[in-house]
């Protein structure tokens, strides 16, 4: 079995963690409704951290034909996963991560949350599992997390977390304001998750 095998094996699942399942959806018509009936209600100027540039939309989609889309888009990725989050069988959010095998390093990609579920501790409770899986089965050497700079909450999420800045990677991050702002890129190493 190759370590991209093993990645997909351990991560290409439905995982529980106290609180929270997280779920691979496939792209049907179905799934992407029932994303889609959360997204709609959502307020886009809310997620403005969660922007990466204005050539990428936000998380948010417009229909439920582009969450499908989009959906399908994840579901195909060669080299990682999208969990759709339920708490109480209700969607409240997603994350993506993504396996570099040469480098053995787990990079959580992006993670959002609709926004009563903020403030709960669920970022931290996904990483927690997410680290445990990543160390303890896969053996990676390192996770990447990374987070616009103006998301706070974000970056104290991570920092608490036991996450060493890496790099700023300057004004990388063009706003749909017309503004820039810096992206910030920090990682934790096995050696650093055993202490």
């Amino acid at each position: 079995m190759t370590y991209m095998e093993k990645f997909f094996e351990i991560f290409k699942q439905n995982i529980k963690t106290e609180r929270l399942e997280m779920r691979i959806l496939a792209p049907t018509p179905e799934n992407a409704k029932i994303i889609w009936d959360v997204l709609k209600n959502e307020n886009p100027d809310d997620f403005k951290y969660m922007w990466y540039s204005v050539s990428h939309k936000s998380h948010l989609t417009e229909s439920v034909e582009e969450t499908m889309e989009r959906m399908k888009l994840d579901y195909e990725s060669k080299n990682g996963c999208t969990y759709y989050i339920f708490n109480d069988n209700k969607f409240i959010g997603y994350m993506r991560i993504h396996f570099w095998a040469e480098s053995r390093t787990l990079q959580c990609a992006s993670v959002w949350f609709i926004k009563s579920a903020w403030g709960k501790g669920f970022n931290t409770e996904i990483h927690n599992k997410l680290e445990d899986l990543a160390f303890n089965k896969l053996h990676v050497n390192r996770i990447c997390r990374q987070t616009m700079a103006g998301n706070l909450a974000s970056k104290k999420s991570i920092e608490s977390g036991g996450y060493h800045l890496d790099g700023i990677d300057r004004q990388s991050n063009r706003m749909p304001d017309g503004t820039f702002m810096d992206h910030l890129m920090f990682s934790k190493l096995l050696c650093e998750y055993n202490k």
